[in-house]
């Protein structure tokens, strides 16, 4: 298939594994939310099992919710026991308690002869662990229905599918909450398994008849099943999507489903018209509605092992979402690509650029956010004004990413923003980096003052605000602030250029305002000990390799207060409750053993934001 029939890249930017961003970038109003951060000692804090490795996610959005399905196990990566969750959130910030959707079992001793005459002897009981390449399907009458994958451990010498899995499980969601019984869609009858072996019914086993039509409108919906490719194997008859055979390609075996049917997602440029996407940046293209593809094996877009997601957004144009790193273990930075035809992908922008300090070691645990899923075309409802992502973050804790469309990579008129509107809770045009323990959200002071409250109570992450503007050489920025207490910790501020290097920086807290010239950091200004209202500014001439702040109309200046590094123009205004953060990167990809002193709370630092302007120098 010639590459220019398939999805691919046409831009020249690219990121830079030294930084957690990329240096690229970023989408406009793009945040990131936290739905679980993992807690061994105090599960009751996370999903009540404790569990640190957690990945795999999919997402959908049912009858005005959002809801999250991801996979969990004690440690390592496929190590059983393991289960599957399901999450649910009105608004994608706040999410409630995971459940568990499909519980851990065992696979029972004994003896399995698949029918190509392969036999395996399991000597004891073995865990289970789920695996899904497929999480939500919506039937035609708007019911919702979950499924997951039960697959063997395969450190314990089994193949975690394909031969000797057991099959997919599925059941259905309802809307408040509850789940009906689990039955199997499809065991892998190939694979020795029968119904009597199965730890839950068969779905046609299910006095429900309307769930039993439900369960064959998914067996029915070839692209659907099509996800199922690299669990079930190439034996399965059940997948009707015709795959090309082909050899072997580096390193892979001839015919593996790794080979051209892992983690495939799809998107209808027409209605025939269907473009494929799978791990490693292969797409494939089909013509008669997605019966059969062809498949481009040479790579359309610089990526690795950390899946791809493609779709139509609400604009009518295109995105395709992946991690723009050719290196399996630097899952960074989750970048969006944009087209107006479904083929043509340029104007790469960051639209989660953080990875904060894997708190627990674990097999297999790879930096950065990875494993990205959207919500499936199809259904009845959507999300306005945005398309939203999953991912898991360093294979560790699970979030969900908004990005507002049209995507934009740049703002061309000063700003103002005093926070006295944000629909539905989403601060608009702010790029928010937003965890449980360190949060960044609208506030409304006394009932009449909005403003923006950024709050950190975790030990070792940060919440991180931060606003385009034009891009210029010679401008004002100000805004007002306010610390709810005296903290010894400081809140950090940056004025940066399109790749995120700072030209100025000022710290507030410990009493001091703090103000970095070149390489001097100098106590510039009082902090009261009493919570009020400061007015900051910050007077720029990258021309000139200068800036002046100040502080409640009062300037300071040291030395000749040069920028803290040379950049041609500023473009961002960044807010953070911590340092930045420089590892892992690319020439850095340390041991990381469980840190300690994470799982409990620190006191919580408290600050509010309001009136930021940017203008004329």
């Amino acid at each position: 298939m010639p590459e220019k029939l398939t999805p691919h890249y046409t831009g020249d930017a690219f990121a830079d594994l030294l930084r957690h961003d990329g240096a690229l970038p970023h989408a406009v109003g793009a945040s990131n939310y936290q739905v679980l951060r993992a807690n061994r000692k105090h599960p009751e804090w996370a999903e009540d099992l404790g569990y640190t490795y957690n990945h795999g996610p999919m997402l959908t959005y049912w009858r005005d919710h959002f809801y999250l399905e991801y996979l969990s196990v004690p440690v390592d990566e496929h190590v059983g026991p393991g289960c599957s969750l399901l999450v649910k959130s009105a608004d994608g910030m706040d999410w409630a308690q995971p459940q568990v959707c499909f519980p851990e079992i065992t696979i029972p001793a004994g003896r399995y002869e698949c029918h190509d005459g392969t036999v395996i002897q399991v000597p004891e009981d073995k865990c289970a662990f789920m695996h899904q390449r497929m999480g939500f399907f919506h039937t035609s009458d708007d019911r919702l229905l979950v499924s997951g994958f039960y697959g063997h451990a395969p450190h314990h010498d089994i193949c975690p599918w394909q031969s000797f899995g057991m099959g997919r499980a599925v059941r259905e969601v309802f809307e408040d909450g509850a789940m009906g019984p689990i039955h199997f869609i499809r065991f892998l009858d190939y694979s020795g398994w029968t119904e009597e072996k199965l730890p839950f019914p068969y779905y046609k086993r299910s006095g429900d008849a309307s769930f039993v039509a439900a369960c064959e409108e998914l067996l029915a919906d070839h692209l659907v099943t099509q996800q199922w490719r690299e669990e079930h194997g190439w034996r399965d008859e059940q997948i009707g999507v015709e795959m090309p055979k082909v050899g072997k390609r580096q390193g892979i075996a001839a015919n593996s489903p790794f080979e051209s049917a892992s983690s495939f997602c799809w998107y209808h440029v027409d209605e025939k018209t269907v473009m494929g996407l799978w791990k490693q940046g292969r797409v494939g293209r089909s013509e008669d509605g997605g019966k059969s593809f062809s498949i481009n094996y040479e790579p359309s877009f610089a990526t690795s092992g950390a899946k791809s997601w493609g779709q139509k957004t609400q604009d009518g144009r295109y995105a395709i979402a992946y991690v723009n790193s050719l290196s399996s273990e630097h899952r960074y930075p989750l970048v969006a690509v944009t087209s107006d035809d479904g083929v043509q992908f340029g104007g790469m922008a960051c639209v989660c650029g953080e990875v904060p300090p894997r708190r627990y070691e674990g097999i297999y645990k790879d930096f950065g956010p990875q494993y990205i899923r959207g919500i499936c075309e199809g259904h009845a409802q959507y999300p306005k004004g945005a398309f939203w992502l999953t991912h898991s973050m360093n294979k560790e804790d699970i979030f969900v990413t908004r990005v507002p469309v049209p995507v934009r990579l740049e703002v061309v008129e000063h700003i103002s923003d005093t926070f006295a509107s944000c629909p539905g809770g989403y601060i608009p045009d702010w790029n928010v980096y937003s965890t449980k323990w360190a949060n960044v959200m609208p506030y409304t002071m006394y009932g009449t003052d909005p403003c923006m409250r950024i709050a950190d109570r975790d030990p070792c992450d940060y919440a991180r605000a931060m606003r385009i503007f034009p891009r210029a050489k010679q401008i004002s920025i100000s805004l007002d602030l306010m610390a709810a207490g005296q903290y010894g910790d400081c809140l950090e501020i940056e004025a940066a250029d399109g790749r995120g290097t700072p030209a100025c920086w000022v710290s507030f807290g410990g009493g001091w305002l703090r103000v970095k010239y070149g390489a001097n950091t100098e106590d510039a200004f009082m902090i009261p000990a009493q919570p009020m209202w400061h007015r900051l500014e910050f007077r720029i001439d990258c021309a000139d390799n200068t800036y002046a702040i100040l502080f409640n109309d009062n300037d300071f200046s040291f030395g000749l207060s040069r920028l803290v590094h040379k950049v041609n123009d500023v473009e961002r205004l960044v807010i953070r409750t911590k340092s930045r953060r420089h590892t892992p990167h690319y020439d850095i990809y340390p041991e990381t053993p469980d840190m300690p002193g994470v799982e409990e709370p620190v006191a919580e630092r408290v600050y509010f934001i309001k009136n930021v302007r940017t203008g004329a120098l």
